[in-house]
């Protein structure tokens, strides 16, 4: 049987799959975790640079929680420029041409999570 964190896991690595992510860079595995940590804790979603990146520099072993953020948004801006704009759109449920920040990306997995 499944675990809890293995069912939680195996979603967001889903969700983020229908977005364009290099999945084999370390933004990747942070922005894995980053979402995990909010669905574990919803609070958390309030102030990542507080209350996420610290966990994650900890369990990485990472130099600074500035390299955890910068890891992530180079994935995502990454991401951004590999993913069709429409996809994004549709995804996320925005007008054409909007990016949506590091924090709406957690929120809306998060949401996606708790509505199923």
């Amino acid at each position: 049987m499944e675990t809890e964190e293995k069912k939680i896991r195996n979603f967001v690595y889903k969700e983020l799959s229908k977005l364009n992510f290099r999945r084999y860079t370390k933004g990747f595995k942070y922005l894995l975790e980053a979402i995990y940590i909010c669905i574990e804790d919803e609070n958390c979603i309030e102030n990542l640079s507080k209350n996420v990146f610290p966990k994650i520099l900890e369990k990485y072993n990472e130099k600074s929680i500035y390299n955890v953020k910068w890891c992530i948004d180079q994935v995502i801006k990454t991401m951004y420029n590999n993913t069709d704009i429409k996809v994004l759109g549709e995804y996320f449920n925005l007008d054409k041409d909007l990016k949506p920040s590091l924090k709406f990306i957690v929120y809306c997995i998060v949401c996606k999570y708790y509505s199923m």
